[in-house]
């Protein structure tokens, strides 16, 4: 870790928000009107869960739902690759409206806002949908597919498409304010996730794909104009230091590419800071690379940037040298916790490496780490007390056709789910995966990336549990409990009721006691739990909802490990729990 300046304090981003210690105050939330909204179910406690939390309704959707819902006047609003937008009632799970969108709405999450839903889909068209019928107030026609998903900042829908242009709407008329062109997707460089906005500015991150001539960034805009005020390369560069650049083994700047900003970062509002992930360099192997034994800077790390000017005020490089795709994409998690007697500022961060991070947000300082996986051949050691790595050269291939052993492999770890933190308990819960890959080093022509790493192998240590869901100490990295099972595990929900709500790759659903990980609640789904848990309450009810189904072929991929556990098809429902009378 370098730290170049110093920086100053954080809450959570208010029209965006992030999970921090402020996520569980003393009564129900009602609303979760857009992604990454805030968990405050105090209602549904251990006490209460096992034997009073039962099913309430359910909602099938004619196709996958890959988004989050969103929560609102009454209602969840949710959109499936059927083209459908759907609003359910909270309480009893019937249908008020159907809307039918121009075509699919993939991973478009919808947002609402002033008694309208905005949503995106695959035709490239944004849509304002009145709440209370259903009916199309306005659209507006993108150039290209949307997958992101929309903010509403200051009466304006905030919205990138696929091929690179970032478009402010006029949220009660559907007008253009401004449209920017952040880059070129002809160069395989898109939006794979939403804006964040803060103080006037939008950020957002860009994915690169397999293939892209140049490396990816993290822009900002004015929010009123759409003026970009800065863009930040997630590689070094001109203007970085030169032994920064010097970790690239003399390639150019020309050829460090891809590193992507795949998923959403945070942002802090009082230390104007934004911090963001970032993942590999193509090709994969440095055999292909060419880069040597360098750590290729700023690959695979979190950065803290100046809202201000993009600068980078501190980061930390939490995989250096990385040869098989080992991405640290998170969304970082943002809170205040005692250290040593001291209340610090942290950052948490877990990427494919199945390793948590913690860091003071202000400084950058390592704070300490914790490996969730039963086994990693990675790291051949991490200095406990300034957290400088060591890698294991022993596992880096040296030509090509060379086969080793990774763990993690290439489906982490952590990938897409998501962890959580609950001040309650002062833990961080990490879904992992206890998997491995064997990789294969390939030519070029044969494939872009340079490796075939499609062969997934057992973990060593996990005796045959591929999932595993970890509680550990937010102020000491110190394992509080955890849970072992057969199926790969999915995104976690805490709740200020003392629960972990977590569903698997397979089809179970479950809440443990955030105390000490017992299971006090199960329920088997209709299919694999790929959604996002959140919570709510209606008419003084308190809720838990999830989407299920669909499938995905990284869940499929896993799979190979649980043989036993045949995957149900095609079966995709909003299921929602309510805690009895």
């Amino acid at each position: 870790m370098r730290v170049l300046t110093s920086v100053a304090l954080l809450l959570a981003l208010a029209s965006t928000p992030t999970v921090t210690a402020r996520q569980a105050p003393a009564r129900a939330r009602s609303e979760w009107s857009q992604f990454r909204g805030d968990a405050r179910l105090t209602g549904v406690t251990n006490a209460s869960v096992a034997p009073n939390l039962k099913l309430a309704w359910t909602y099938e959707a004619s196709d996958s739902i890959e988004s989050s819902a969103a929560i609102a006047e009454g209602r969840v609003y949710v959109g499936s690759q059927s083209g459908e937008l759907h609003a359910v009632d909270l309480a009893t799970g019937k249908l008020r409206w159907k809307y039918k969108a121009a075509e699919a709405i993939g991973e478009s999450s919808p947002a609402v806002a002033g008694g309208v839903v905005y949503i995106g889909d695959l035709s490239g068209v944004v849509h304002a949908v009145n709440v209370a019928d259903g009916k199309p107030l306005w659209t507006f026609k993108t150039e290209m597919e949307i997958k992101s998903s929309p903010v509403v900042v200051d009466g304006k829908v905030l919205i990138g498409s696929y091929d690179q242009h970032l478009y402010a709407l006029d949220a009660r008329t559907g007008s253009l304010a401004w449209e920017t062109k952040v880059g070129d997707h002809t160069k395989r460089i898109n939006y794979s996730s939403g804006p964040i906005a803060g103080d006037g500015k939008i950020f957002s991150g860009v994915t690169c794909g397999v293939g892209t001539p140049q490396a990816c960034f993290v822009s900002a805009h004015d929010a009123a104009t759409g003026r970009e005020l800065w863009k930040r390369g997630s590689v070094a560069g001109p203007g970085d230091p030169p032994e920064h650049n010097a970790s690239w083994g003399g390639v150019p700047f020309e050829r460090r590419r891809k590193a992507s900003f795949w998923l959403a970062g945070s942002y802090d509002p009082e230390l104007r800071t934004v911090y963001w992930t970032t993942a590999s360099a193509y090709p994969y192997p440095e055999v292909h690379k060419g880069t040597g034994s360098g750590s290729l800077l700023y690959t695979n790390s979190i950065l803290a940037l100046n809202a201000e000017t993009g600068a980078i005020r501190w980061f930390f490089q939490m995989q250096p040298r990385d040869n098989f795709d080992m991405d640290h994409q998170d969304n970082p998690i943002l809170a205040e916790v005692e250290i040593n007697g001291v209340r610090r500022k942290t950052v948490y961060v877990l990427g494919k490496p199945g390793m948590l991070w913690a860091f003071d947000r202000e400084t950058g300082a390592y704070l300490w780490n914790r490996q969730l996986v039963s086994f990693q051949n990675l790291y051949r050691a991490i200095d406990p007390r300034t957290g400088a790595i060591t890698m294991n050269e022993d596992i880096i291939p040296k030509e090509v056709g060379a086969t080793q052993m990774v763990c993690p492999g290439m489906r982490g770890g952590k990938l897409f789910q998501t962890k959580a933190y609950s001040p309650r308990t002062n833990a961080v819960y990490g879904p992992v995966s206890n998997a491995c890959s064997v990789f294969e080093i390939v030519p070029l022509s044969q494939e872009a990336s340079g490796v075939d790493y499609n062969r997934i192998a057992h973990m060593e240590g996990s005796g045959g549990m591929v999932g595993r869901l970890m509680a550990v100490s937010a102020s000491t990295g110190e394992v509080l409990w955890t849970h072992d099972q057969r199926a790969a595990m999915g995104s976690v929900l805490t709740t200020g009721g003392n629960l972990v709500f977590a569903g698997d790759l397979h089809r179970t659903f479950r809440a443990f006691d955030a105390e000490n990980g017992r299971v006090l609640w199960e329920i088997p789904v209709s299919g694999p739990v790929s959604g996002y848990p959140i919570s709510y309450a209606a008419d003084g009810k308190q809720y838990v909802a999830v989407a299920v189904g669909g499938g995905t072929p990284g869940q499929r991929h896993m799979a190979e490990l649980y043989p036993e556990l045949q995957p149900t098809v095609s079966s995709n429902v909003l299921m929602v729990f309510a805690l009895g009378d």
